[in-house]
């Protein structure tokens, strides 16, 4: 896996929601959070998860400038969906942490980025050795109100043999 990666908001909360956010420092060796995110999570987000994790976050770099997204970026992405994606191309190699299924789609059809979700992540912690159970976590999400589509939970789970 690579040693670099750029995450967008819903991962964010996600893993903030499990309290696993100090996943990503022990996956990665450096963790881009870009100024649109920050923004989404942690100043508009202020009382919600993830807000209070990301602000106290030793391990994050906030970027206060990010490369102009393209056009197609802006159109078809969010703020920080378009940010992260022009963030990992310009720090390539990177992984683009994008759980929505269009900004991963884009990311990787159109601009060849690694990309992982959320629950790639929980994957990649369990085969390391830094949780032992996947599908507990995976339904945990889910009763915390945030969306995991089935499909997502089986495949994960399929790929860890639980």
């Amino acid at each position: 896996m690579l040693e670099r990666a750029v995450v967008n908001a819903g991962p964010l909360v996600a893993l903030s929601l499990l309290d696993q956010l100090d996943l990503l420092p022990a996956l990665f060796t450096e963790i881009w959070v870009p100024q649109a995110v920050f923004n989404e999570v942690a100043v508009a987000g202020i009382g919600k998860p993830g807000a209070r994790a990301l602000q106290s976050a030793q391990w994050q770099r906030r970027v206060h400038a990010c490369p102009p997204p393209d056009p197609l970026l802006v159109m078809e992405l969010d703020a920080g969906e378009a940010e992260v994606v022009s963030l990992a191309r310009q720090l390539a190699p990177c992984m683009a942490i994008i759980d929505e299924r269009r900004g991963r789609r884009i990311a990787q059809q159109v601009y060849g980025l690694p990309v992982k979700g959320t629950a790639g992540i929980l994957v990649e912690a369990h085969r390391r050795g830094l949780m032992i159970e996947l599908r507990p976590q995976l339904l945990a999400l889910r009763v915390a109100g945030y969306f995991i589509a089935d499909g997502v939970i089986a495949a994960a789970c399929q790929a860890v043999g639980e």
